[in-house]
């Protein structure tokens, strides 16, 4: 089970750019979009902040529409994705291991993605708006789990926030972190370009790799 931004796909520089631009537009500095306070927090939590530093009033709501506007228009135009993405996904579409995608973004912004990454390289997404209570809650990656037919022991969540790894963690999943971090997780990597079938297998199959306190970085 991947998590989207910044563990398939780089979109997070856009989403940057385009909340720099709207908010911008309405008086806030560009010191105060912070991408490290962004990332792993859901959508609602980011809109709600960062509408409140707008001069102008201007709600969550509004501030939603005006980036994803400016991010759907880009996003069309097709995203590279991450070294190794392709060639994981579709090795494990070969080897039949079933794939989900989970993102804490909505699904308009998946369904947008999705086309660059392959859209059949998956047998179930989720999206954030599609939960009640997203990452860190554990609830995306049991829905997913749950969708995939797979109890969550025998699922892999690989993810690059400490939102994300927290989530699939309390899920119940052994969990491989793709970028540096201090959460436990069962295995970490410095990409995508590091993982194998047989590598993720391995993990649910025998746990021979033992958790660590660190992902390497």
């Amino acid at each position: 089970m991947f998590d989207m931004d910044g563990t398939l796909a780089d979109t997070e520089p856009l989403l940057h750019d385009a909340l720099l631009a709207v908010l911008g537009a309405s008086g806030v500095p560009a010191a105060a979009i912070r991408p490290e306070e962004l990332r792993g927090r859901s959508v609602a939590e980011n809109l709600t902040r960062l509408s409140g530093l707008a001069r102008s009033p201007m709600s969550a709501e509004e501030l939603y529409a005006r980036v994803s506007d400016r991010m759907l228009d880009r996003l069309r135009l097709g995203i590279a994705p991450l070294p190794g993405a392709v060639r994981l996904l579709r090795a494990l579409r070969r080897a039949g291991v079933p794939c989900a995608l989970v993102s804490s973004s909505y699904r308009v912004m998946v369904d947008a993605v999705l086309p660059s990454l392959g859209r059949a390289e998956f047998a179930v997404t989720l999206a954030g708006d599609e939960v009640r209570r997203p990452k860190p809650d554990p609830e995306s990656y049991r829905t997913a789990a749950a969708r995939l037919g797979i109890a969550p022991a025998r699922c892999v969540v690989v993810e690059d926030s400490s939102a994300g790894l927290r989530s699939g963690r309390a899920a119940g999943c052994v969990t491989v972190s793709v970028a540096p971090t201090q959460e436990p997780v069962t295995l970490g990597v410095r990409g995508l370009s590091e993982l194998t079938v047989e590598r993720l297998t391995r993990l649910v199959d025998t746990g021979a790799e033992r958790t660590s306190r660190r992902a390497v970085g």
